[in-house]
C-alpha cells in the first residue's frame, strides 16, 4: 500500500482527524529517516494519506514537501484550513527536522485508524499509531490481571512514581511490591533525552513534576509535556563533574532536577508516560493533599471507574481528573462518555474552566483541583474542629 486511503479507513471520523494522525506519524518518521530503515517508506505512506485527503493537485505530494509543511502550523495545509480544533490547527510538528513538544502534547488525542496495512509499522512508537484510550487499556489490562483492587492501585502508583530509573532497582522494586506493567514495560532512554558530557558519558534529567526523562536539545533541557513548564540550561562544568542545571524560565519555584547516569537506566515509553504517568502525577498530588486525618480518600475505585472517592464525615465526593490539551476533545469525551464523578481540572489546566463550563453537556459538574481541594479541607476543618 502506497499510503492511499479510502473511506473505510477514515471510518466515521471526519477526514481532518485522519490527516492529523498521518502528519504526526510522518513527522516522527522524518525525524528518524537517518536512523530507521523503514522511516522514508513510512513518510511516503503518510504523504499518501494526506494527498488522498487533499485530492488531485492540492497539498504536498512528496515526503520532503510534507516535511517542509510540517515546519509550519498544520492549519496551513489546504485540507486543514477549516479544522474545527484550534489546538490541532496551530500545531507545528517539526523544528529543524526534529519533533517539537507539541507532538507529544496532542498526538494521541488526535490519533485515528489509518488502515491495517499502514498500521503494521512495528518500529513506530505506540503514541504515533494508537489512540490514548488504547494505550491506557493495554496498561490497565496488565494492572488488573489479578482482579484485586489493591494490586491495581499498587501497580498504577508504581508506574506513576517510577517512570524511569536504574533497571536493576526497578526490577527489585517491582518484584517486592508485586506491581504489574504493560507488555512493553521499560525501555532504554531515547538518545534525544540524554546529555553526553565531554567524556561521552550519558546522563538524564528527571522532570521535577512527572519524573520522566526530559528532552535535551543542545544545552537546553525541559519536559516534553509543556504544562510541566520548567526549563533549564546545562551549566558548564569541569569534564569530571556531574552535569548540573540552571533554571532559565520564570515559572513557579520547584526543586532543580539532578543528573542521573544513563548506563543501566530505563524509562516507560512515551505513550505510557503521556497517558498514564502525566495524568497520574496530578491524581497522586490531589490524593496526597487530601489524605489527612478526618478525610478518607480512595484511589481509582472500581479499577478506575473514576479517580478519587473522598469521604468527610457523612459527606462523600467523587472526583475524575481530566487533563486534555484540547477543550474540544475533552467536550467530545464528556459527551460520548458521561462521567460518573465531578470533573476536576488539574492545576495546569484550570484556565480551561470557564470555556468548559459553557460547553459541557447538561448535568456534568466541572471544577478545578484548587477548588476541590479547598472544599474538602474546609469541610474537614468544620467537621473535625
Amino acid at each position: 500500500m502506497n499510503g492511499a486511503t479510502d473511506d473505510h479507513q477514515f471510518g466515521p471520523m471526519p477526514p481532518w482527524r485522519a490527516v492529523v494522525a498521518a502528519t504526526v506519524r510522518a513527522a516522527y518518521a522524518w525525524s528518524k529517516r537517518h536512523e530507521q530503515p523503514g522511516a522514508m517508506r513510512e513518510a511516503a505512506r503518510m504523504t499518501g494519506v494526506v494527498m488522498a485527503a487533499h485530492g488531485p493537485g492540492k497539498g504536498p505530494v512528496t515526503p520532503a514537501e510534507l516535511a517542509e509543511a510540517l515546519h509550519r502550523p498544520l492549519g496551513e495545509l489546504p485540507c486543514l484550513k477549516d479544522c474545527p480544533e484550534t489546538e490541532a490547527a496551530e500545531m507545528i510538528l517539526l523544528e529543524n527536522g526534529q519533533l517539537t513538544a507539541a507532538v507529544y502534547d496532542l498526538a494521541c488525542e488526535y490519533s485515528a485508524p489509518l488502515g491495517e496495512a499502514i498500521g503494521r509499522a512495528a518500529w513506530l512508537p505506540t503514541w504515533t499509531r494508537m489512540r490514548a484510550d488504547q494505550i491506557r487499556q493495554e496498561a490497565y489490562t496488565a494492572m488488573i490481571a489479578t482482579g484485586r483492587q489493591e494490586d491495581y492501585v499498587a501497580s498504577r502508583k508504581f508506574l506513576i512514581e517510577h517512570p524511569a530509573g536504574q533497571f536493576d532497582t526497578l526490577r527489585e522494586q517491582l518484584s517486592k511490591e508485586g506491581a504489574r506493567l504493560a507488555p512493553y514495560g521499560y525501555e532504554e532512554i531515547p538518545e534525544d533525552q540524554l546529555h553526553r558530557d565531554q567524556n561521552s558519558q550519558a546522563w538524564w534529567f528527571p522532570c521535577p513534576v512527572c519524573r520522566w526523562p526530559m528532552a535535551v536539545t543542545g544545552d537546553l533541557v525541559r519536559c516534553r509535556y509543556r504544562p510541566h513548564s520548567a526549563s533549564y540550561r546545562i551549566r558548564r562544568r569541569p569534564a569530571s563533574a556531574r552535569p548540573a542545571l540552571d533554571r532559565v524560565d520564570a515559572g513557579p519555584r520547584i526543586a532543580t532536577p539532578k543528573a542521573a547516569l544513563a548506563a543501566g537506566a530505563r524509562c516507560v515509553n512515551a505513550g505510557i508516560w503521556r497517558f498514564v504517568v502525566v495524568p497520574g502525577a496530578a491524581e497522586l498530588r490531589l490524593y496526597r493533599a487530601l489524605d489527612k486525618p478526618g478525610v478518607e480518600v480512595q484511589l481509582w475505585p472500581g479499577a478506575d471507574s473514576y479517580d478519587l472517592h473522598v469521604k468527610v464525615g457523612r459527606h462523600e465526593y467523587k472526583a475524575d481528573l481530566k487533563e486534555y490539551q484540547s477543550i474540544g476533545r475533552l467536550v467530545d469525551h464528556l459527551t460520548t462518555t458521561r462521567p460518573t464523578a465531578e470533573v476536576v481540572l488539574p492545576v495546569t489546566h484550570e484556565h480551561q474552566l470557564s470555556a468548559l463550563e459553557n460547553a459541557v453537556p447538561h448535568g456534568v459538574r466541572v471544577t478545578t483541583e484548587t477548588r476541590f481541594r479547598t472544599r474538602i479541607l474546609n469541610l474537614r476543618r468544620r467537621t473535625n474542629p
